[in-house]
């Protein structure tokens, strides 16, 4: 069985106060000690205007492996580009069609990336600040694929 870790280090002098963090874990299922087994691959998005899209839809990631709503995946996003000029949105909405329920979960910046959980069932909509070609990284580490 494979194993996926996430680590982090932060190094920080801001102001002064010297903070070091370094974390790490694995990969689980939900309410499980079992490691994630499924991925949807590295993929990359190129951008060339500012429509909001869906990167991740709604019916691909629904279930857990054992058949129940629990679901414990994990979604990487990163803005590939170096300039911090230009970003991308970052939203989760339950579908295509009711853009009115949308949570903004932030910006991705040039460099920016970001690890979160995902239960599956909504979208993660993505939508660029800038009509100069932007190219987006993503991948979902999967407890359970519907598709």
């Amino acid at each position: 069985m494979a194993t996926t870790n996430a680590t982090i280090s932060i190094s920080s002098d801001i102001m002064g106060y010297g903070v070091n963090i370094s974390k790490s874990m694995t990969l689980k299922k939900a309410q499980s000690c079992t490691n994630l087994e499924e991925t949807s691959g590295l993929r990359t998005k190129k951008f060339i205007n500012t429509n909001a899209i869906a990167i991740i839809e709604a019916d691909e990631y629904t279930a857990a492996s054992d058949g129940t709503a629990n679901s414990g995946h994990k979604v990487y996003i990163r803005n590939t580009s170096s300039d911090k000029a230009n970003y991308f949105y970052i939203a989760i909405n339950a579908s295509a069609a009711a853009q009115t329920t949308t949570e903004t979960i932030g910006k991705l910046y040039g460099s920016d990336w970001l690890l979160m959980p995902y239960t599956g069932g909504t979208n993660i909509t993505v939508a660029s600040s800038t009509t100069d070609t932007q190219y987006l990284e993503y991948i979902v580490f999967a407890d359970g694929m519907t598709k």
